[in-house]
This record gives C-alpha cells, structure tokens and sequence, in this order.
C-alpha cells in the first residue's frame, strides 16, 4: 500500500506539471524559451512514469531517481520563470537537487546497502542542504554563501566515500562503463543542442550543471529496470507490438487534433502528457491489482513461467511441510506429554529445554529459507551477527571464533547472500564435526574475487573430510555445487598445524549482479 501512495504521489506530481505547462503556454511565451524547456520536461517525466511503472521490486534506489527526474523536469520549466514565487520555487530547487543527486549517486554506487561514515555522510548532506533553504529567506548574498559551502561540503563528502571505498567504486566503474560513456554522450549531445538552441536567452544554462551528476546514471537504471522487469504491468495485457503501437498513437492523435484546432507547439506537448499520464494511472492501478491477485488477465507467453514458479512454490511448501512435521510438531508433542507432570522440576527442566531447542531450530530454518541482511550494516557486521547467531545456536560447545575481513568489504547481490549462506553451513559443520576449540574465517575481496577461508584446529585431516560419506555431510557437498555454478572454486586442505581448512573462491561479476539490484 506504501509503494502504491507513492506512486500516486509520481502521478499527482505529472498532473501539477501538466497545469503549470498549460499556464506557461496560456501566458504565450516565446517557443524558444517554452518549447525547449516543455520538450525537455516532457521527456523526463514519461521516462520517470515508465521507470516507476516497472519498479515491480520497489527499488529504493530507483525510486529515488524518479524524484530526481521530478525535481529536475520542475527545474527546468521554472527556468524562464519571471515572477516572484516561482523564481523563489527555483532557487530552492538547486540545493535540493544537489542533495537528491548526492545521495542516489552514493545509493547507487552501494547498491542501497550499508558502508562506513553513512550516517555521518548522510547528516553533513542533509545539515549542509537544510543551511542553503534556509539561506534563501534571509538575503540572496547568505544564500549564495550557503550554496557554496553545501557545494562544497557535498563534493567534499563524496569525494571522500568514493576514495576510500575505491574498490566499491573501481567495481562499478568496470562493470557500468558501456552505460555511463553511452549516458554521457547522450547528455552531452542533448545539452549542446540545448544549449544553442536557447543562446540568446538570457541565463539560459544557470545552475544547470547539478542535474547532470544524476542523469550519468540514467542508461544503467535502465538497464537494471529491463534486467529486472521486462515491461510495466500493462505488458501482462499487450504485446510489445501493440504497446509499441499506443505510444505512436498518442504522438500523431494529439499532433493531428492540435493541426487541426490550429493549436500550437506546446498543446501538443500538454495533450501528450496528459495522455502518458493517463497511461501511468492505468499501470498503478493495474499493478496494484496483479499484486492482489485480482486481476486474471495473463498473457500466454507468461504460461511458461508461472507454472515453473508453481513448482518451486509447491517444493518450498513440500521442504516447508517436512520441518513443520518431523521437527517442530514431534517436539511440541513432546511437550504436551510431558505436560501432566509439569509439577516436577526436572520435567519443567526438560520443558524448557525442548522449547529453547525448538526456538533456535525454528530460528535457524528462518534464516536458511530468509538470511536477514540488514541494509543498515555493512557487509562485516552483518556477518558478525550470523557468526554470534551460530556460536549461540551451539551453547554446548566452547569454541572461540576469530573473524578477518576489511571494514569496508561490499559484495554485490546476490553474492552478499550467496556467501552468507556458505558461511553459515562452513561454521555450523565445523561446530557439529570439529573436535577443536578454535575457528578461523578469513573474508576479502581481491581484483574481483571473494576468498572466503574457514579453518579449525580438530584432530582431523583434510582427506577425512573429503572421502566422507556425501549422505552425513550433505552441505559440504551442496556449498560445493553451488560454488561451480557461480564459477567458483573450493578447496578443502589440511591446516597448519592441524585441522581442516575449506577455501571458496568466486568471482564477482557486475553484469550478473545488478540484475538482482534490490533494496
């Protein structure tokens, strides 16, 4: 219900612009000063509809960059704006902008994800944009001095993450060059039409720049949107073809009625607008219904892929069933015999037990079919947690755990879940199997490559663990499977002075995971 007033609010925003355009042309600006800007608008208001439309995931970082196309498509019709108000409406505009820009940019390049100096980053960006609004009501000199110290407050701040998580950065770089070198020459393009187009309109490109931080990032948002999604909602109805066919109809239906109205230019943009803007509400509506399943309209070519979700639907109900019958029901049944001798102690005892056991099985099961990565921590306190999760989960064994990764290590998805699954199996066997006192876990990322390492200090040798039976160490054999899926590696060696030592290598690749680029 959240994501939909959202939404909603996307689509209210569409309509004030809409209003505010047909004002601009009902005052009979020059087409010069009022065709650009509307066209420019036009543009960044479908794209943001149609990228809010297929953010079927609620992706916050994407949904982030809708408001900053919102922002943006505002901006830009206040341009030209002459009057009081509305030029007070655009110089707010510019320190909100550069914050919004800011923040996407940093949520991008982290995927959403918790990194160190977040919270001190996030208060000086917001503290530093707070200044420059409230600059604008005392005089335009405090305004510019506040204006400059958030520009330079902001560039100084993100300068900083990006150094000193430069591998963060150096990953995306690699991965996203195509589609940031192919945004920036679309946006150069653009711009230099744009800007001499509107050369002898005075101030025609004042502040414009700080837009352009955000719109670098455009081509890669689409290309995660289309990674994710192959269509908005309305694309469960119409074809490709057919949709392809409505979007030619609502540019020549509103151009041939303006034609013959003798309407102008910018009736053409409005009528446009009103009609993609109508598109839009339909999408909200019609995603909102297919999320309450209320809606039977299925394409054909979507058969396929909903009966294979139907199977492992069925299959995770089927493992779900098997847990709730052979674990949770026989240990409550347990407890319901012991019940009429409850009276006892050593039966309130053995009570408590079984319930302390139940709880931590039923814990453990959760994360297994759920991890709980929380996005507020970084990568490293979050497998800490599951570290101490598993160490309690155990309180019969007195073994100590070191833990050895850099502070500011991010995995991308679904890598991040994928390595905290094989953690937890590689910890939780060596706890069950290993007669020694120490663990050791070692977690880094190296020129694209996630080295994960556990060792121990039992008794036992490398070739115990690897000639085992395949049917009493059932995860070792799954983590090793899964490891040459991802085209990884394991190996598992004897530790010096003794023990085992089990060592994943996987590379991380861009390409593959940014289309799980979730928040």
């Amino acid at each position: 219900m959240k994501n939909t007033i959202g939404r909603l609010l996307f689509w209210l925003n569409y309509i004030l612009v809409i209003l505010y355009m047909a004002h601009q042309v009902s005052r009979g600006q020059t087409i010069i000063e009022g065709s650009v800007a509307i066209l420019i608008s036009s543009l960044m208001l479908i794209d943001s509809t149609y990228i809010s439309a297929c953010n079927i995931r609620d992706n916050k970082v994407i949904t982030l960059f809708c408001g900053l196309l919102a922002l943006d498509s505002w901006y830009i019709l206040l341009s030209f704006s002459e009057s009081a108000a509305e030029g007070f409406i655009f110089i707010a505009l510019s320190p909100l902008i550069w914050y919004v820009s800011i923040r996407f940019v940093l949520m991008f390049l982290f995927q959403g994800s918790g990194y160190k100096f977040q919270k001190a980053v996030h208060v000086v960006l917001l503290a530093a944009c707070t200044g420059s609004l409230a600059g604008i009501c005392i005089s335009d000199r405090v305004y510019a001095c506040f204006y400059g110290i958030q520009f330079l407050l902001s560039c100084l701040c993100f300068l900083f993450i990006v150094i000193y998580h430069w591998k963060r950065a150096a990953f995306v770089l690699k991965n996203e060059w195509k589609s940031l070198s192919f945004s920036a020459a679309v946006i150069m393009f653009l711009f230099l039409l744009y800007y001499f187009a509107t050369l002898d309109v005075h101030g025609h490109i004042s502040n414009f720049g700080i837009y352009l931080p955000g719109l670098l990032f455009l081509m890669s948002i689409h290309g995660i949107v289309l990674k994710e999604n192959s269509g908005s909602p309305l694309s469960t109805i119409f074809s490709k073809k057919q949709l392809t066919l409505m979007i030619i109809l609502f540019l020549l239906i509103p151009g041939l009625a303006v034609m013959l109205t003798g309407g102008s230019y910018g009736e053409w943009c409005i009528a446009v607008n009103i009609l993609f803007s109508f598109t839009y509400i339909c999408n909200i509506v019609l995603g909102y219904n297919l999320r309450k399943g209320e809606s039977r309209l299925i394409k054909e070519s979507q058969y396929g892929e909903a009966l294979r979700q139907l199977k492992q639907e069925e299959l995770l109900k089927a493992e779900f069933a098997n847990f709730l019958h052979d674990d949770v029901l026989q240990d409550l049944l347990s407890v319901k015999n012991m019940m009429t001798k409850v009276h006892r102690p050593d039966v309130q005892d053995m009570i408590i037990e079984t319930l302390d056991g139940l709880n931590n099985h039923i814990r453990s099961q959760m994360q297994d079919y759920h991890p709980v990565i929380l996005k507020n921590l970084t990568a490293k306190e979050n497998y800490q947690n599951l570290i101490e999760a598993v160490s309690q989960s155990f309180p019969g064994r007195n073994m100590q755990i070191s833990f050895d990764c850099p502070e500011n290590l991010f995995l991308v998805e679904p890598y991040n879940v994928f390595i905290y699954r094989m953690l937890k199996e590689l910890l939780t066997n060596a706890f069950r199997h290993s007669d020694g006192s120490q663990v050791w876990v070692m977690l880094t990322l190296e020129n694209g490559t996630i080295e994960l390492s556990v060792s121990d200090d039992g008794n036992a040798g490398a070739n115990a663990l690897i000639t085992a039976d395949k049917a009493k160490h059932k995860g070792i054999a799954s983590v090793k499977e899964q490891v040459n899926n991802m085209d990884g590696l394991m190996t598992i060696s004897d530790n010096t002075p003794h023990g085992i030592r089990v060592h994943i290598s996987i590379p991380m690749k861009g390409d593959v995971s940014y289309q799980y680029f979730i928040s």
